[in-house]
């Protein structure tokens, strides 16, 4: 947890004491792979940070229907939302992989951003963007073809917001890509071939290298 607070900007601003109380004030909380982190409906209790792993934000429809909104990589902190407005979750939190996340409990977040301007202005500036993002990236989702899906799921986990540590080599593999991306395992490993053979992006052992992210865009927004 030392490490994820170090490269968080929010935890740079604050006073030494203060860090260290939020430093010994967090918990690590483990979620193996296929286990909720958070579920749709419940009270939240704290703000997320992932330490490790790979998560994922979707929603679960009464029908069974599942709809994917975006990966969360590490070094992210999430959850804000629900903490601010007090009221139940509005999605699922869904581990990928085996993860580990710090907990910051409710009454140290509330108390930090009731006192501390610096994070105060971090959080806001989080769900700024947070809402910009979901209007570019998730609006045209159910129109987008398959390879199209996966370039926006890919242009996602390139964001700062999901990716504030700014990673090149994204921990990922195809299926887990897939499962953001909201198609089969198939169809995403033929638009990963393309992406590589265009010199956009190299396929590794569970992971994927960003090289170009600029024409990975454009064929997002392309539809």
């Amino acid at each position: 947890m030392d490490e994820l607070l170090r490269k968080s900007s929010w935890s740079a601003a604050l006073p030494a004491p203060l860090r260290k109380r939020v430093m010994e004030r967090m918990r690590e909380h483990r979620v193996s792979k296929g286990q909720l982190l958070g579920r749709r409906g419940e009270i939240p209790s704290a703000w997320f940070g992932l330490m490790e792993g790979l998560l994922k934000t979707s929603v679960l429809a009464a029908d069974g229907r599942s709809s994917t909104l975006g990966g969360i990589l590490p070094g992210c902190w999430f959850g804000e939302g629900a903490l601010l407005r007090g009221k139940p979750r509005h999605a699922d939190y869904v581990a990928l992989r085996d993860s580990r996340v710090a907990l910051l409990p409710l009454d140290d977040f509330a108390r930090l951003l009731q006192e501390h301007p610096a994070f105060k202005d971090f959080i806001y500036a989080q769900i700024n963007e947070r809402l910009h993002y979901f209007m570019d990236h998730v609006g045209d989702v159910r129109l987008m073809r398959g390879p199209a899906r996966v370039a926006n799921a890919l242009c996602g986990l390139a964001h700062p917001l999901n990716n504030p540590l700014g990673l090149i080599h994204l921990p990922i593999a195809q299926d887990e890509l897939a499962a953001i991306a909201g198609v089969s395992r198939q169809r995403c490993n033929l638009a990963l071939q393309h992406m590589q053979a265009e010199g956009w992006l190299h396929v590794g052992y569970g992971q994927l290298t960003l090289l170009a992210l600029e024409p990975i865009t454009a064929m997002a927004r392309a539809g």
